[in-house]
C-alpha cells in the first residue's frame, strides 16, 4: 500500500484526490492546520518532527484561496495583509515539506496555477513556455515553484501541476456564477476576448493521480492542469447559461471597473486578463480527458448540453 501525505487536502480538490485515492487503497496522511484523522498531522508536527518516514508520495495542495472577496478588503492594509497571506500559506508550506521528504519519498508533486503565464489575447502556452514578469500573479507562482526545488543529489521526481480555472458544481468559480447566469443576469466580463482555460474537477483529479501512479524518473516537470479546449470568456458566459437554462444567455456585461473594485487590481487580472494555455505534456504521455470540450464538462455538471462553444 502506498503511502502519501496531502499538504491542505480540506479544500474541494483535496478532498476529491482523497477519496480517489482512498478508493485505490492508498495510505493518505492529511496535513493541516487542524486534523480531523487519526492518522492525519498537523503543521506544527510536521515542523517540529518532519514527516512520517513511510512517505513514498508528497502532494501539496496548500494555500489560502486567492479569489475571496471580503468588504474589508477595501481598507489598504486589511488588503495588503490577505496578499501577505496568500503569497505565505503557499510557499512557506511548500518549503516546510520540500526540506522535509523522508528518504523513502520519490514524488513531490505541488500544486501551482496558470498565472504563471503572462495574460496575452494571442498567445499559446505551453509548458515549455518560458516565464515572463508581469504582475503579482506571475510572481506568486514563480515564487511558489521555486519554493518546491529539490536538490538533484535527491532521486526525487518533482513536478508542478499549473491549474486552470476548476469547474465542479461545487467549485468556487461556478459556485460564484451561478446565481447571476440563472437569472440571466451572467455575461461578458469586461472585454469577453480574453482566455479561459478551464479543467473539470474530475479531469484534475484523475491528472495528479495520473502523475502520481506513473514511473517515478529523476529530475523536475511541470504539467498544465487545463482541458485541451480553452474557451474565450465570453463565449463561456453565453455556454453556462444556456446550460442553466437561463435566459437571455450571456447577455449582460460586467464592466472592468466592477471587477476591480470586488476584487482589488492584483487580482482582477484573474477575471479581466487571461491566458490560452494547453496540457501539451500530459497529452505527450498518454493522459486521456474525460471532459475535453466545455460542452461535455457542463452538461456532466449541470445535464444540459450547451450549443457547440467556438474555441477560437
Amino acid at each position: 500500500m502506498t503511502s502519501i501525505v496531502i499538504g491542505g487536502g480540506s479544500g474541494f480538490v483535496g478532498r476529491a484526490l482523497i477519496s480517489k485515492l482512498r478508493a485505490n487503497n492508498f495510505n493518505v496522511r492529511v496535513v493541516s492546520r487542524k486534523p480531523t484523522g487519526k492518522n492525519d498531522l498537523s503543521w506544527q508536527t510536521v515542523t517540529a518532527c518532519g514527516l512520517p518516514k513511510d512517505t513514498e508520495v508528497v502532494v501539496n495542495l496548500s494555500g489560502r484561496s486567492i479569489a475571496e472577496i471580503n468588504p474589508k478588503f477595501l481598507i489598504p492594509s486589511v488588503y495588503r495583509d490577505y496578499l501577505a497571506e496568500v503569497r505565505s500559506s503557499r510557499i512557506k508550506t511548500t518549503k516546510l515539506l520540500a526540506n522535509n521528504l523522508p528518504e523513502a519519498t520519490k514524488k513531490f508533486v505541488n500544486a501551482s496555477a496558470i498565472g504563471f503565464y503572462k495574460p496575452d489575447l494571442s498567445k499559446t502556452y505551453t509548458e515549455d513556455s518560458p516565464y515572463e514578469d508581469y504582475d503579482f500573479l506571475t510572481r506568486l507562482c514563480r515564487d511558489w515553484e521555486a519554493a518546491a526545488f529539490v536538490p538533484e543529489s535527491r532521486t526525487v521526481h518533482s513536478i508542478r501541476v499549473r491549474i486552470g480555472v476548476v469547474l465542479a458544481r461545487d467549485a468556487p468559480f461556478l459556485s460564484s456564477l451561478y446565481n447571476a447566469h440563472r437569472m440571466g443576469l451572467g455575461g461578458p466580463i469586461g472585454s469577453g476576448k480574453q482566455w479561459l482555460s478551464w479543467i473539470h474537477l474530475a479531469d484534475l483529479v484523475d491528472l495528479f493521480y495520473f502523475l502520481i501512479t506513473q514511473p517515478t524518473v529523476a529530475g523536475s516537470d511541470a504539467f498544465n492542469g487545463t482541458a485541451p479546449n480553452p474557451v474565450r470568456q465570453a463565449a463561456f458566459s453565453r455556454a453556462l447559461s444556456e446550460s442553466l437554462g437561463a435566459p437571455m444567455a450571456g447577455c449582460v456585461r460586467t464592466p472592468s471597473v466592477v471587477m476591480r473594485l470586488l476584487l482589488g487590481g492584483d487580482r482582477a487580472a484573474m477575471a479581466l486578463e487571461g491566458q490560452r494555455v494547453l496540457p501539451e505534456r500530459a497529452l505527450s504521455q498518454g493522459f486521456q480527458f474525460r471532459f475535453p470540450t466545455l460542452e461535455s464538462a457542463l452538461e456532466d455538471i449541470y445535464g444540459r448540453r450547451p450549443s457547440p462553444v467556438p474555441t477560437n
